[in-house]
């Protein structure tokens, strides 16, 4: 699967997803809700980077076992930076909103994968 295509994809599912929590956070009377899911977003972009990175180690074989298991530590701190965050800053940021800004290249992976699929049948 192509990565371009993926991150081409999450920002329009990231507006949608921007979107309704903007309507929430105006709902709720608090901005939180918005914030959050950017920041949960832009963590995700952050992991995704380091998943490619990971991946394109492995697929070459040429760097250490060791700096693999790095990045995975890596991958896990960034989303406990985030979830962290929102603990200590609610007013800033929702963790709810994190937790789904954190979906959104994982629901865009599954929504390409779909249609790919339905273009080769």
């Amino acid at each position: 699967m192509n990565e371009k295509l993926v991150l081409k994809r999450s920002a329009l599912i990231f507006l949608i997803g921007f979107v309704i929590f903007l309507i929430v956070g105006f709902i709720m009377k608090s901005v939180s809700y918005p914030l959050g899911f950017l920041l949960g977003y832009l963590f995700n972009l952050a992991i995704f980077y380091v998943i490619i990175i990971t991946s394109d180690m492995i697929l070459n074989l040429k760097k250490s076992t060791s700096l693999i298991i790095l990045l995975n530590i890596v991958k896990l701190a960034i989303y406990a930076i985030g979830f962290l965050i929102a603990i200590f800053i609610p007013k800033w940021f929702n963790l709810i909103g994190v937790l789904f800004g954190y979906m959104v290249i994982k629901i865009t992976i599954y929504i390409v994968s779909y249609q790919m699929k339905e273009v080769k049948e």
